[in-house]
């Protein structure tokens, strides 16, 4: 089978491999689709921070069960599944206080073991779950960007609640997108989003954004505090450069939260006269935890519009340059699809 391995910085191969066979308590799946992560990007640029190369990526996907390892039960051949791709040990102390996603042992499917860039992939039965009726293969895809973004809400305000508040995005990329349909779900008044990709601006308009500004442009930051009349309540920060928090900071002063989203690279500056003296609020959203998925689900099950955030979907042979393009950034998400991957529309 085919199965793609990011080998060096800028490096990509589609090597010919044999099929997996299931483990006890494992599931081989037949992919469906399989979408390109900002994370992935990083792996391709930089290298994975956990792991040294070559990464067998793809953890944003969803497929078909094709065999089942011994052990199993509640699981057929057929069943229609997504990725769930981060499975926390259960025991560590991180585990033992309900935050799985800070798991001292985590083993990341598409990082740690090889992922779902392939015609087919093995996993813990741990680290799937059945696609909800209703929803098709290509929206299922998606659960796992969404999710995150609904962890970011849930970082941002006890419960995940955001009624009433006023929200600024930077990054107008497929998690960015996520935030803001995550935050307008979650009862946030208003939204603004920033993207230099005029594309990316006014797909966040037609989500549901108030404004969509070009952070290039010097009067973004006065352009969002106008439309949010002040400031945010909220800044999620979908870039994570120096750039990008630096703005951040300053769109919260005086009582904002900014919530770190995006991947970032090496040291920033944060002043700590200014996020102490305004009582700035800063904090990490690291991936998610389970009820974000179940939160997720539901949104997608109940009409999120998901499947506007996929601006290309090119075949899984197709995955060195895929990943070269969405390095262009001029996609929102591009999908790989597999054998699996269904004919029908998406949801």
């Amino acid at each position: 089978m085919r199965q793609v391995w990011i080998t060096g910085p800028g490096a990509v191969e589609v090597r010919d491999v044999p099929e997996p066979e299931p483990a006890a308590g494992e599931l081989l799946v037949r992919t469906a689709y399989a979408g390109i992560c900002g994370s992935d990007l990083h792996t391709l640029h930089r290298g994975h921070p956990w792991l040294p190369y070559p990464i067998p990526p793809g953890h944003e996907a969803s497929g078909v069960v094709a065999a089942l390892g011994s052990g199993l039960s509640g699981w057929a051949e057929g069943d229609r599944v997504y990725l769930r791709p981060a499975v926390a040990c259960g025991d560590c102390f991180y585990c033992g206080r309900n935050r799985p996603n800070l798991c001292a042992n985590l083993i990341g499917v598409g990082s740690h073991r090889p992922g779902a860039f392939a015609d087919a992939f093995a996993v813990p039965a741990a680290a799937l779950a059945p696609v909800p009726d209703g929803v098709t293969l290509a929206a299922a895809a998606m659960t796992e960007p969404l999710a995150t973004a609904v962890h970011a809400t849930t970082v941002a305000a006890p419960g995940g609640r955001l009624d009433g508040a006023t929200v600024a995005v930077l990054g107008g990329g497929s998690i960015g997108q996520c935030v803001l349909l995550a935050a307008l779900a979650a009862g946030a008044a208003r939204v603004v989003v920033t993207d230099p990709v005029a594309a990316k601006r006014e797909l966040a308009l037609d989500l549901g954004a108030v404004a969509a500004t070009d952070p290039s442009a010097p009067p973004a930051e006065e352009e969002i505090a106008t439309a949010l009349d002040g400031r945010p309540d909220v800044v999620f920060d979908c870039v994570a450069s120096r750039g990008s928090l630096g703005s951040a900071l300053r769109l919260a002063m005086r009582g904002g939260t900014v919530v770190v989203v995006g991947v970032g690279h090496g040291p920033m500056d944060v002043t700590v006269e200014a996020v102490q003296d305004h009582e700035i609020r800063v904090c990490g959203s690291a991936m998610y935890v389970p009820d974000d998925f179940a939160t997720a689900e539901r949104l997608i099950g109940s009409g999120a519009p998901v499947h506007r955030l996929v601006t290309s979907v090119r075949p899984l042979a197709d995955a060195p340059d895929a990943l070269r393009a969405a390095a262009a950034g001029r996609d929102i998400k591009i999908h790989l699809a597999g054998p699996a991957a269904d004919t029908g529309g998406t949801r």
